[in-house]
């Protein structure tokens, strides 16, 4: 099996664990908005629930202005498929003088994100049949897929991921459906480095931080405090993403009882 990682990643997954404890540790003070450093980790860690199709680097920029804090962050598309073009895109969050987000620049759509919006919007059998298919057309082929692995029903991380599952471990968990736009997602990368991680408890520790003032910034990346807290609560896993995965490997999923759909988003040759 195959797994090319962004040069991001490894840093990525340690500072995304810290990411909700520092803000914990923070939400103490008597107005721990008006730190810098805590509305850099608010934009990050709500770019990333937000977008799961795009990874983030994990060391954003940020600087004061006349219209307040910018935050600029570097975002890529997971598995480096885009509709148009790949590449490192920068995003800016500008937050005003009273720490609420007044602009966030857009990111393009992408093939993976196409893919993530079928997330339980349909009875699966059209899309994953014609993606198990394209999967057998590569058969034999060096080539890496990103897919996508709709569960056929939300399970809790440790019956989606344990061995007997049979599910091998993906890049991202998604927490939620998809509907009428993305689902949510998590904001942690695991490899080797890091594999005893859990992929809801960053998000769980991340969403017990957020506080009522925090509603018209999460508002500005299409995020609600209480669908957050309620997804919290919840802790199921709805689908699983595979970034750069062999065709042999995604094949064995799509036949697993748990995957009710398995949605290819790109082929990529190598």
């Amino acid at each position: 099996m195959k797994n090319v990682r962004s040069p991001y990643r490894t840093a990525l997954c340690a500072v995304m664990v810290l990411v909700p404890l520092i803000a914990g540790c923070t939400s103490s003070k008597a107005d721990p908005r008006k730190d810098e450093q805590t509305l850099v980790e608010l934009a990050l860690s709500a770019l990333s629930v937000s977008r799961p199709d795009y990874g983030f680097n994990p060391a954003p920029t940020s600087g004061k202005t006349a219209d307040g804090l910018v935050v600029t962050v570097t975002a890529y598309p997971l598995g480096a498929f885009m509709a148009e073009s790949p590449g490192d895109i920068p995003v800016s969050v500008t937050f005003d003088h009273d720490s609420v987000v007044t602009h966030v620049s857009p990111l393009p759509e992408t093939r993976l994100g196409r893919a993530l919006k079928l997330l339980g919007t349909s009875n699966g059998s059209a899309e994953s049949t014609r993606g198990v298919r394209e999967l057998r057309s590569n058969m034999g082929r060096d080539v890496e897929v990103v897919a996508v692995a709709e569960l056929a029903e939300p399970m809790t991380e440790t019956a989606a991921l344990k061995d007997e599952a049979g599910l091998t471990q993906p890049q991202r968990a998604l927490l939620s459906p998809g509907g009428d736009g993305l689902p949510l997602g998590n904001s942690l990368y695991c490899d080797r480095t890091c594999d005893e991680q859990s992929y809801t408890a960053s998000f769980q520790e991340w969403v017990s931080t957020l506080r009522p003032q925090d509603r018209p910034t999460l508002k500005a990346f299409g995020l609600d405090l209480d669908a957050l807290r309620a997804t919290s609560q919840r802790g199921r896993i709805h689908g699983l993403i595979y970034e750069n995965y062999d065709v042999r490997t995604l094949l064995e999923i799509s036949k697993n009882p748990r995957v009710k759909a398995l949605y290819v988003a790109a082929i990529n040759s190598k």
